[in-house]
């Protein structure tokens, strides 16, 4: 009966995916199952529980293990269960026995590096820690039920990992590198996802139904099917506290991914009605004394976290809609333009997605403004940003026709129609600029062409603007429309929504790999670095060293001088490091007085000769009162790369006698950072055109005026420029424009179609700008690149 409710995949679809190898296919724990069956039993005694966990010896002791750890912080020495139960509780015994039963049995080894278990398990727990919050939140009779259903919820990743007839590695490494969301992808690449496979085991297992249910719906709507309301409220739950988590970081694997989340879960919960913070702030907490025991690392950033969650959720939200195809602009579709066959009805796949999985503001804002050229084929459009200093608007994100004359030019606060847009926070339409008084001449003024008509809305978060978008002339001469103008808007919505996540992911990213005070790499970056073997042998060689450079007395300095004075210390001691070290060399400030320099390729000999030198560093500085008296100390190690894994044990017990350093969650809002962190990550690439390769290709080519083809012999080409001969007479100018279409003479024979602007003649000789370049262009990618 329960496999008709569930449509569980069957044996056969199974065993396409998957090896089964009953040698190796991992069973359920007993002792985690009777536990479970104890949890049902409102019944079972202390006593009861004891015995059932102390039938595997070696869960008794690390549960016992985890009760004395810094995560309970209690006074006295427990050494019997019992005793454990009686302080902490029954229910809080029998989920750390179940927790710690299913660790050791299921998760802890893996097949593939790639696949990274203590990461996997920080994401199953935290789903847990948090299931059982939001339950205690809404009134749900059992939140143990919840906190167990989401421990669960990605079980079927660790059958996909150690059985899977495809490689569970192959599909992380080609995941970070797609847009879609994971389930979809597992379903493409392997054939079955994750929750199927979950589902398929726990119900082997028998386990309870509801727990089956939830692994399964997880991912899937259920609204057809005939589940009781707890069953619904259970799926919801674990649904919610998965999504919350992606859009915390705290994923199963170790990248962003775009979190999708059903619509029947905002109908089951009431998210205005539940305190979503509270729930963070509680799961933040318990998970930062678990990652302790577990020896993972768990960066908490209070305010940053809670302005990502609310962009993310935003952003989410925008997702869904395009995911389940309830598009709030597909009746807009029949009026927007169009560009190679696409059409604005394809926005959910090369829009929502893509930007959904943008890791940076640099990658958001190129997916916008090439969807921006797409559709609506504009001369030149631009994202004016306003800077904090003096309230100006400025030119920062420029594409299109005289782009180079454009960029990082300036508009005083509220003049022209950008201007307007800001202050007035409002969409706005100029068919014919010749009649407007809004209108500013600048711009016309400094890239020598005539404005006729202008497009720009506003970029929002919240009640503030921080931005404007505006296009200006069409390609084809014709005017913007009223409905250009709706769908450009729509377009805005979404994008500012993905511009602020990735603004406030960029920060949060920044605050837990960085010491906020130094800006040096911290603990955290220290230990991602060392516990891949693979991927640390390639950046450091087979042989490294390592100085490990404490610093002792700035405590004394802080009796007689200011607090401040310390933080100045520091900051002083890591320029010095900075400019000491070579040039390949990597620092990290990894507690309050110890710092860290990975020597990549090094041998004894060559990290003696660096230690001496910074030593002589430091006591000229000191001679010479650069720096108060302070003694640095240092120690040295050379190892092998296999050894990388066990820095994190040599550090843990150096870190135990020092302080950690003190990070300050602050950050400035999206509106005085944005501009000024733009110009510091400019591409390079963009703003000095070069030509990746000479080539002899032949093609063709139409222009926009006439319309009359012909042909062309390229023979220099980048992502983002072209130069190629045109034999014939012809009439073409600067700034014409150009459709071309020319086939790559490598083995894939891919034909390459391109609009482009001219940009210099010599002769037969033309040299173009691609117009509006897609950013992801992957055969003409792989053909520079190869």
């Amino acid at each position: 009966m329960m496999k008709n409710r569930l449509n569980l995949p069957s044996e056969a679809d199974m065993k396409r995916v998957l090896r089964f190898d009953q040698k190796k296919l991992p069973s359920f724990p007993q002792a985690a199952m009777k536990l479970l069956d104890a949890s049902r039993d409102g019944t079972a005694s202390l006593k009861d529980i004891s015995k059932i966990v102390e039938t595997d010896p070696g869960i008794s002791v690390k549960v016992l293990e985890i009760v004395n750890s810094a995560l309970y912080g209690l006074r006295r020495k427990i050494t019997t269960l019992p005793d454990a139960v009686v302080i902490l509780g029954l229910d809080e015994v029998k989920k750390l026995a179940i927790g710690m039963t299913i660790f050791e049995n299921m998760f802890k080894k893996g097949s593939n590096q790639q696949f990274d278990r203590l990461l996997f398990w920080r994401h199953s727990l935290a789903v847990a820690v948090l299931s059982e919050q939001i339950a205690k939140e809404i009134g749900l009779l059992s939140p143990e039920e919840a906190y167990i259903a989401g421990l669960l919820h990605d079980i079927g990743k660790i059958f996909l990992d150690i059985q899977g007839k495809k490689n569970y590695g192959d599909f992380i490494n080609d995941l970070s590198i797609s847009t879609e969301l994971v389930i979809e992808k597992e379903r493409d690449f392997i054939g079955l996802g994750h929750d199927d496979i979950g589902a398929y085991f726990c119900s082997l297992w028998k386990l309870p139904e509801k727990f089956v249910i939830a692994v399964k719906y997880h991912h899937q709507p259920s609204d057809h099917q005939n589940f009781t309301k707890e069953e619904v409220l259970l799926i919801s739950i674990v649904a919610l506290a998965d999504f919350l988590c992606w859009t915390q970081g705290i994923g199963s694997f170790d990248f962003i991914r775009p979190p999708v989340l059903s619509p029947e879960v905002e109908r089951t919960i009431d998210l205005d009605s539940i305190d979503i913070i509270k729930c963070i702030l509680q799961m933040n907490k318990e998970m930062e004394r678990i990652s302790e025991f577990y020896h993972f690392v768990f960066p908490s950033v209070s305010q940053l976290r809670e302005n990502l969650l609310w962009a993310n959720l935003k952003l989410s939200n925008a997702t869904t809609r395009y995911y389940y195809r309830k598009d709030p602009l597909i009746d807009l579709q029949d009026t927007t333009h169009t560009m190679e066959g696409n059409s604005f009805s394809n926005l959910d796949l090369e829009f929502a997605k893509p930007l959904a999985k943008a890791n940076s503001i640099k990658e958001v804002l190129k997916i916008i403004m090439y969807q921006i050229g797409r559709i609506f084929q504009p001369l030149h459009w631009s994202i004016l940003l306003k800077e904090p200093k003096t309230g100006d608007m400025v030119f920062s994100v420029v594409v299109g026709a005289n782009k180079e004359k454009l960029q990082g030019t300036k508009l005083p606060r509220g003049e022209g129609i950008a201007g307007h847009i800001m202050t007035t926070g409002q969409s706005l339409i100029i068919k014919d600029v010749s009649k407007e008084k809004k209108f500013s001449t600048r711009v016309d003024r400094n890239t020598g062409f005539t404005t006729q008509s202008i497009i720009g809305t506003p970029l929002k978060t919240d009640d503030k603007t921080f931005g404007v978008i505006e296009l200006i002339n069409r390609v084809s001469d014709d005017s913007f429309s009223d409905k250009d103008l709706e769908v450009l808007s729509s377009i805005a919505e979404y994008a500012a929504i993905a511009i602020e996540r990735s603004y406030y992911n960029q920060a949060l990213t920044n605050l837990a790999t960085r010491d906020s005070l130094t800006g040096l790499k911290n603990r955290w970056s220290f230990e991602r670095t060392v516990s891949n073997k693979n991927v640390f042998q390639k950046e450091y060689g087979s042989i490294f060293s390592m100085l490990i450079i404490k610093i002792d007395g700035v405590s004394q300095i802080n009796k007689v001088q200011v607090p401040e004075a310390s933080d100045t210390l520091y900051k002083n001691i890591t320029q010095i490091l900075s400019k000491t070290k070579r040039r390949g060399d990597n620092l990290f400030r990894y507690g309050e007085d110890i710092f860290i320099m990975l020597l990549p390729l090094t041998y004894s000999e060559d990290s003696k000769k660096l230690k001496s030198r910074i030593n002589q560093t430091f006591s000229m500085a000191i001679s010479k009162k650069k720096l108060p008296a302070i003694t640095i100390s240092i120690i040295s190690y050379t190892l092998g790369s296999g050894d990388s894994t066990l820095l994190k044990n040599i550090m843990g017990e150096i870190l135990s006698k020092s302080k950690k350093p003190l990070n300050k969650d602050v950050i400035t809002d999206i509106e005085d950072s944005l501009q000024p962190l733009l110009e510091q990550e400019r591409d390079k690439i963009e703003k000095n055109k070069t030509f990746g390769r000479k080539v002899s290709l032949t093609g063709s080519y139409i222009p926009l005026k006439t319309g009359a083809s012909g042909s062309i012999r390229v023979e220099k080409i980048s992502l983002i420029a072209i130069g190629f001969r045109i034999l014939k007479s012809n009439r073409i100018k600067v700034n014409d424009f150009l459709d071309i279409q020319f086939v790559l003479d490598d083995i894939t024979k891919h034909l390459i179609k391109r609009r482009v602007v001219i940009r210099e003649i010599k002769g037969d000789y033309f040299e173009a700008d691609f117009y509006n370049p897609p950013p992801y262009a992957k055969n003409l990618g792989f053909y520079l690149i190869n």
